[in-house]
């Protein structure tokens, strides 16, 4: 059967329409989302000395979570949490290339060196927010910067021949046309670079 992975970041706009409790998909996330408990594999991919610092705005009771995980990935094995396992960085690799710029780019990269025939991405925005507070509801957004990285990893599993699945709502692999200087001129492109109609 062609196995189908679902990545599920933490973006409101397509969250929610993730693929939860349907076993077709493998559900690749995080470990702070507030759906947690549905997820089958997790990836905690901050080291472990900035997650014990305040800071890091982790949930109440966070590491016993991490150690009830029985999917779990870190960038290696800790004795703190004896349930982790190293990510596969070697391997990922030597599959994608060392480009990572967010935890959800390891999600794909790792979804990739599995040899999913589809990969679906939810919640995943990457648009430009400049939240730094939880208290901000635009703090689960990933920012803009990290885009790029995503990209690329898409055309990257598209170039394999891997289907990836974006919801319409999702900016991700989508031109913007707005703010793109013509000399003095800012005119809109609805469609495509360079074409007004």
């Amino acid at each position: 059967m062609p196995r189908q992975i679902a990545i599920v970041g933490l973006s409101t706009s397509t969250h929610e329409d993730a693929p939860w409790g349907d076993d077709k998909w493998e559900i690749l996330g995080l470990p702070w989302d507030s759906m947690w408990e549905l997820i089958d594999v997790h990836f905690e991919m901050h080291p472990l000395e900035l997650l014990k610092e305040p800071k890091a705005y982790r949930p109440d009771g966070y590491f016993d979570r991490l150690r009830s995980l029985k999917n779990l990935y870190m960038q290696q094995e800790y004795d703190e949490v004896p349930n982790a396992k190293a990510y596969p960085l070697a391997g990922v690799k030597d599959k994608c290339g060392d480009y990572f710029n967010s935890s959800i780019s390891y999600l794909l990269a790792y979804a990739i060196w599995k040899e999913a025939s589809k990969i679906g991405i939810w919640g995943v925005d990457m648009a430009n927010i400049t939240a730094t507070h939880p208290d901000d509801p635009s703090f689960k957004t990933e920012f803009e910067y990290q885009r790029p990285n995503m990209e690329y990893l898409i055309g990257y599993a598209r170039g394999l021949g891997i289907e990836v699945y974006i919801p319409e709502k999702s900016p991700l692999c989508k031109f913007q046309g707005k703010g793109i200087p013509l000399g003095t001129m800012y005119p809109t492109y609805p469609q495509r670079y360079g074409f007004l109609t």
